[in-house]
């Protein structure tokens, strides 16, 4: 299904205080789009954070493909890159809505217009609460909230702050791991949370959970692992049905997982009608699949594992520039942990440009990154440098990159097309 909603937020504009920009004037997003200026023409400082549209393209619509194909639907979690340009072509590609971390994403994805949102945690500040279900009921119809409750707390302050107005709030009972993230830890406190939701008035629409909290590897005996903790979302899902505890009986019931590393287990665990013949409606929240990378998603890529898919592509690349060579086999950048993520892995070097003496083909990095300061990576063995070339480096967890830059300029082939702000 084509989103036929046009996400509502102001054109990015560089100015002088935009990190990776050198303008000498204010530079409008519609500029941009109407002259589609080379990349190497524009006033550009250095680091600079650059996405791929291609890539980002291919990703969108592979993914959205392989959703249809496999009957589930998908709200990409916009904690990766908070940025309503890529969030509105993920709609467009038939995305359900947008899932969110944090009450202050999901007030900034319904400020957008973002026709539904899913936050994926508790909501335990009745402030906030109560500010959303406002915004809630003040947006266009069919704009709906979901949200997780996984303790009674939780249901009693959703309950008291949405009585009489929670027509267009769902919960969603999560299930967790023991000894990792949130969510009630059995299927029998589960369906106890249920029970005392559905009393309370709640729209309990079914249940969520993540299956990257089970493990972190793909070794045959964690997929076994993750496959048994969404067996038991499963099942706590066809115990709400069996419960009668569904706000809607004739509705599907929601299973809702993560599906950035283990998707191809999701893919075959959770679809498919329950034991006693309900419908199931899977609704994934990958993110990271939208932008990918050269570490963590391309060791892991789940993506590639299901038959018939292609692979993803990374949509991320950050220049930066040689600031010394103070000795043999060991160069300085100038990128660092403000610009870069490191929570995964350090950067990978991609592509050298050379630009001393008028050298400009680039060839391809042979260095390796060692260390990362607030404003310098270490790079070992990349010979041939000299202070002014610059470093194409590959990034490992796109969820840590979007947050460093407030804009990010959308390349086609050597054209930048669009300016992406992000919104953190």
């Amino acid at each position: 299904m084509i989103c036929p909603v046009l996400l509502q937020f102001p054109d990015p504009v560089v100015t002088v205080t935009t990190k990776g920009w050198r303008v000498p004037e204010p530079l409008a997003a519609q500029r941009v789009r109407r002259d589609r200026p080379a990349l190497a023409h524009l006033p550009l400082s250095w680091p600079l954070a650059t996405l791929d549209g291609a890539a980002l393209r291919h990703n969108i619509e592979s993914v959205a493909r392989l959703c249809a194909e496999a009957g589930v639907e998908i709200a990409p979690h916009l904690k990766t890159t908070m940025a309503p340009l890529v969030l509105q072509a993920q709609l467009a590609a038939g995305a359900w809505g947008a899932t969110v971390a944090t009450p202050a994403q999901a007030r900034t994805a319904l400020s957008w217009g973002t026709p539904q949102v899913l936050l994926a945690n508790e909501l335990v500040d009745a402030g906030d609460a109560g500010d959303l279900i406002e915004r809630v009921v003040g947006a266009p119809e069919g704009t709906q909230l979901w949200c997780y409750v996984d303790s009674q707390v939780g249901v009693e302050l959703l309950a008291r702050v949405a009585a009489g107005r929670g027509d267009r709030l769902g919960v969603l009972i999560e299930l967790g791991v023991p000894g990792r993230r949130t969510g009630v830890r059995t299927v029998a406190d589960a369906v106890a949370l249920a029970q005392a939701a559905r009393a309370a008035g709640l729209r309990v629409l079914g249940v969520a959970g993540y299956e990257g909290s089970v493990t972190g590897t793909t070794r045959p005996d964690d997929l076994a692992r993750v496959g048994e903790y969404l067996a038991a979302l499963r099942q706590l899902a066809d115990e709400l049905v069996t419960g009668g505890l569904l706000a809607d009986p004739a509705a599907p019931v929601v299973i809702s997982a993560g599906g950035s590393s283990f998707v191809d287990v999701v893919l075959d665990v959770l679809p498919g009608p329950l034991p006693g013949g309900a419908p199931v409606r899977v609704l994934l929240r990958s993110g990271a699949y939208v932008a990918h990378d050269h570490g963590l998603y391309s060791r892991t890529d789940p993506w590639s594992r299901i038959p018939g898919s292609a692979r993803l592509r990374p949509a991320v690349q950050v220049l930066g520039q040689v600031l010394s060579v103070p000795e043999q086999g060991l160069a300085l950048v100038g990128v660092g942990r403000r610009d870069v993520p490191f929570d995964q892995d350090l950067p990978v070097p991609l592509l050298v440009h050379p630009r001393a003496n008028g050298r400009r083909t680039p060839r391809q990095a042979a260095g390796r990154s060692v260390e990362l300061n607030d404003q310098h990576l270490y790079l070992r063995d990349e010979p041939g440098l000299v202070p002014g070339d610059l470093l194409a480096l590959g990034i490992s967890h796109p969820c840590t990159l979007f947050d460093k830059w407030r804009i990010l300029p959308l390349v086609e082939g050597d054209r930048v097309v669009d300016l992406v702000e992000t919104y953190f």
